[in-house]
């Protein structure tokens, strides 16, 4: 049984925590039209950014009231919702905002303070009105905590310690209610770990193997039964392992040459897309279309770039074989490209602008974010 502890303030964090970071990008959607992408600016504060199906608002960013140790984490379980986590700069506790019903939550001054001595958060949901948060302590422990409806269990902010001894941040995926799984890189063994969550109890941590592997690494999955795991190698090389409601397949290798695992995605069942940032600066690509590798195995197919910033990748909505690239490039622009389901939009190696991120907020009205190279943001009706 996990064990629950009483989380006190946590005076401090790591430097690479508590430094800005122009680089720091995530994004959500809630379903078709709407994209939400949000980041940390230079004075810490969590920058937004939202398409509405007709264009892109505000004109630069919007300004959430924060001051963020950490990249916000963000997530969706329905139309209209949006949850948003970081770790609070001064207090070093997990804050809490959402988006509901047009209005943000519980004010747009304010958060719901969570605890939690915890150096990185993440968090998913797997059904309406559920949100479970992970994060690791600075003793190498994963720490969970859940909004389960009426309340965040364990209440307060107490959160259960998962135990284990990790390298990495976590990281969480469902496959549907009730289920929750988390991977994260050991600390002793540098193999992948693993816990489920599988609607009334915790499982033991299993030693997956694999490795040695750096970074963090990433668990997906397109339906029941179906779990997906990837991590990259100190050769720089994707891992990939699934289980197929059966058993575990053995380790495979997709080439590439990362220093942190790759953003991955299902549109449908059976299909994978892969976005990462290879040792150059550009963002990669390799797809899996229910049969085979594409380009091949451990081929990639070359995207735009240089970036700053890891991947963000996200489908439109299920079923349909449509993608949002995002990124930050190395002149702090945040960047975007889209898969229409038969090419790049605006081209494989061409993006458009949505803004500096090292200068988010307007000091006086501008009327485009075009910059030398690249395109101006098309209408809703040109996306």
């Amino acid at each position: 049984m996990a064990r629950i502890l009483s989380v006190p303030f946590l005076l401090t964090l790591l430097a690479a925590l508590a430094s800005a970071d122009n680089s720091c990008l995530s994004a959500v959607s809630w379903g078709d039209p709407r994209v939400d992408v949000f980041g940390r600016a230079p004075d810490n504060s969590v920058w937004h950014k939202f398409y509405t199906g007709y264009d892109w608002q505000p004109e630069k960013f919007e300004r959430i009231p924060s001051q963020a140790a950490s990249c916000p984490s963000v997530s969706s379980w329905g139309y209209g919702r949006l949850d948003i986590l970081w770790i609070d700069e001064s207090s070093g506790n997990v804050l809490h905002k959402y988006f509901d019903g047009g209005n943000w939550g519980p004010s747009w001054e304010d958060n719901i303070n969570l605890g939690g001595e915890v150096e990185s958060v993440q968090t998913l949901s797997w059904g309406k009105n559920r949100l479970d948060i992970v994060g690791n302590a600075d003793n190498g422990t994963y720490l969970h905590k859940a909004w389960t409806g009426t309340d965040y269990y364990p209440t307060g902010e107490l959160w259960e310690d998962l135990g284990g001894n990790f390298s990495s941040v976590p990281y969480i995926a469902s496959w549907g209610p009730n289920r929750l799984d988390i991977v994260g890189v050991s600390a002793e063994t540098d193999s992948l770990w693993h816990k489920y969550w599988e609607g009334t109890t915790w499982s033991e941590w299993e030693d997956l193997g694999g490795g040695p592997f750096v970074g963090t690494p990433v668990a997906t999955s397109w339906g029941s039964e179906r779990l997906d795991l990837w991590a990259v190698d100190k050769q720089g090389i994707l891992n990939h392992k699934f289980w197929d409601g059966f058993q575990w397949n053995g380790w495979a290798q997709l080439g590439g040459k990362f220093s942190q695992t790759p953003q991955v995605v299902h549109w449908s069942k059976g299909k994978i897309d892969i976005v990462g940032k290879n040792a150059n600066g550009r963002f990669y690509l390799k797809s899996f279309d229910g049969d085979n590798w594409n380009p091949s195995v451990d081929g990639w197919w070359v995207l735009s770039g240089p970036y700053s910033s890891e991947p963000r990748l996200i489908t439109k909505t299920e079923g349909l074989n449509f993608l949002y690239l995002f990124g930050i490039d190395i002149d702090n622009i945040a960047r975007m490209q889209i898969w229409s389901g038969y090419e790049w939009q605006p081209s494989a190696e061409e993006t458009w602008p949505l803004g500096d991120v090292s200068k988010p907020y307007p000091n006086k009205k501008s009327s485009s974010f075009a910059s030398k190279g690249q395109k101006s943001l098309p209408s809703a009706t040109e996306l």
